[in-house]
């Protein structure tokens, strides 16, 4: 229970405030000082005490907390015409009448709250149906006084100070609405009932870092129920759906970094301005360190800063006799390149980060010689096979592998540019089922061998490797499991389609190429692999040790 009000100190003002002596700060200097009480006559501690200018518009000069007896101070900065305004959550608002400082030195005076100015109402829309959170505010005042209708649209503002002169109602996918405050009286709430009507989608244009028209994607309200995407066109417009309003919009480029977050505003034109792109340089080398030339170089993987990954088109060739290349118009994000020349297989840089409007540089990529794969192909009844197709299988997202190989009449066979690994080795030929090899390692300038033996085709499977059964998509946000095959290791393990893949191994699957993590996970049949994956219904992370297996399909 709060101590009651002194007697014989400050005089108790009911709103307008009377003014009494009270010692003058040490410096001399103009000061107020007082007491916040509730309607009882108890003293409010934690009462939020504001000095205001004296007239319309109104400007907050200082703003404190009254202490555990309902005490506040003013002190210093006084200027020397205003008014005192407080407010205590249920226990009301009191304005005090404008106060002259210059007049008198220090000024003394006690404040009681009421709570006779709370405005209460309802939000519905045209059909009369209740509107859900939608943001509730006092305008008139220089502070904000606010709250969120409930799911039958009601709302209180317990403490309205009479100086605010309109209740404001925003909601997502509707025009703003407004009710007047003019004829309130102290002696009941305030009750309003509030009806919105259907905002107009709402348009605007991007532009890129110069002020040009540009073709971006634009996404508002990212995150929650109502995101909303679209793409701008040439001209650089687009257009949100209503249920944007309320929400920041972001545009987003490949070549570019993001514009900054802009509310969108029912009415209003947005104008979202892109950044300027980054750049990464370095040089494509041999095992020795000499500049390679003319060299092949892709994107193989990008994790954006923010927003998804974008499709950075074909591999561009360079033919700088050093090696180098530049690589420019970037939006902010870790990439992975891969390279690589005639005669060589590709090879990976080492994950970079670029930042808006800077050259990333010293990136080197090695590209050697490459390893080989040798080794014979035969039937079930150990019959040479002649004429199989050899190659290695999803080497790179960018760039493909230049390595092939065919049996001779013995089934013998040698391919050469083996990548590092590990890799899968494919070997098809028609009336056989195909089959992958994977797991495979080899050093560069090594020979390792590889034996298959094919199985002929019978109307059931037509392909068969060593893994968990199951494949793998690239989505915006990251890779993940898909069609997770019945009876096979990761099915058995509980995963299912639509699990985010986190790691491979203990290591971070962000920013890994989907050729990596086939590879990865691909393996020799009776060896295990550890992923751990989370499920987007749940939020669950899953970790999970998986023995591959035979996998026929």
């Amino acid at each position: 229970m709060r101590a009651p009000a002194p007697r014989g100190s400050l005089q108790v003002a009911r709103p307008a405030g009377v003014v009494s002596p009270a010692p003058s700060p040490d410096d001399g200097s103009p000061a107020i000082r007082g007491l916040i009480l509730d309607a009882e006559g108890g003293r409010v501690g934690g009462a939020t005490v504001r000095l205001v200018s004296a007239d319309r518009p109104y400007r907050v000069a200082q703003a404190a907390k009254t202490d555990p007896d309902g005490a506040f101070l003013f002190a210093h900065g006084v200027p020397p015409l205003v008014r005192v305004i407080a407010e205590h959550g249920a226990d009301g608002v009191v304005t005090s009448a404008p106060l002259h400082t210059t007049e008198q030195k220090t000024i003394g005076l006690t404040l009681v709250l009421s709570a006779a100015s709370a405005v209460r109402g309802t939000v519905v829309d045209a059909h009369g149906a209740p509107i859900g959170s939608a943001a509730i505010s006092a305008e008139g005042l220089p502070w904000t006084v606010s709250a969120t209708t409930d799911s039958a649209g009601a709302f209180l503002l317990t403490t309205a100070p009479e100086e605010a002169t309109q209740i404001v109602a925003v909601a997502r996918g509707y025009k703003t609405g407004r009710v007047s405050l003019a004829g309130r009286t102290e002696a009941a709430e305030f009750l309003v009932r509030m009806v919105l009507s259907a905002a107009d989608p709402v348009d605007g244009e991007v532009v890129d870092d110069e002020g040009n028209p540009v073709t971006a994607r634009v996404v508002a309200c990212e995150d929650q129920p109502s995101e909303a995407s679209t793409q701008s066109a040439a001209d650089g417009s687009f257009q949100l759906p209503p249920a944007a309003i309320g929400c920041d919009a972001v545009a987003e480029h490949g070549e570019l970094a993001p514009s900054d977050p802009t509310r969108v505003v029912e009415g209003r034109r947005l104008e979202l301005r892109l950044k300027a792109g980054a750049a990464v340089e370095g040089v494509v080398v041999d095992e020795r360190g000499r500049g390679l030339a003319p060299f092949r170089l892709g994107i193989e993987s990008c994790l954006p800063s923010r927003g998804k990954d974008f499709d950075h088109g074909a591999a561009r060739t360079f033919d700088d006799p050093r090696g180098a290349f530049r690589w420019d118009k970037l939006a902010p994000g870790t990439y992975v390149f891969t390279a690589s020349a005639s005669g060589r297989p590709p090879a990976r840089s080492a994950t970079i980060a670029v930042q808006t409007g800077a050259a990333t540089t010293g990136l080197r990529i090695v590209v050697a010689e490459g390893g080989a794969v040798q080794g014979t192909v035969a039937d079930e009844t150990r019959t040479p096979l002649a004429g199989v197709d050899l190659r290695f299988d999803q080497v790179s997202r960018v760039l493909d592998s230049e390595a092939r190989a065919t049996t001779d009449r013995d089934g013998h066979y040698r391919l050469e540019g083996a990548p590092a690994g590990p890799l899968t080795v494919r070997a098809h030929k028609d009336g056989f089922v195909v089959q992958l090899v994977s797991g495979v390692r080899v050093e560069s300038g090594a020979t390792r061998r590889q034996d298959f033996v094919l199985v002929a085709l019978d109307g059931g499977a037509t392909f068969q490797l060593g893994g968990i059964g199951a494949g793998l998509a690239q989505l915006p946000d990251g890779l993940a499991l898909q069609n997770v095959f019945p009876g096979d290791p990761a099915a058995r393990a509980g995963l299912r389609a639509g699990d985010r893949i986190v790691s491979i191994d203990g290591d971070p699957a962000d920013g890994m190429s989907m050729a990596d993590a086939l590879q990865r996970i691909r393996g020799q049949p009776g060896t295990s692999v550890g992923l751990s994956v989370r499920r987007p219904a749940t939020g669950d992370l899953l970790e999970r040790t998986i023995v591959r297996a035979i996998v026929l399909h």
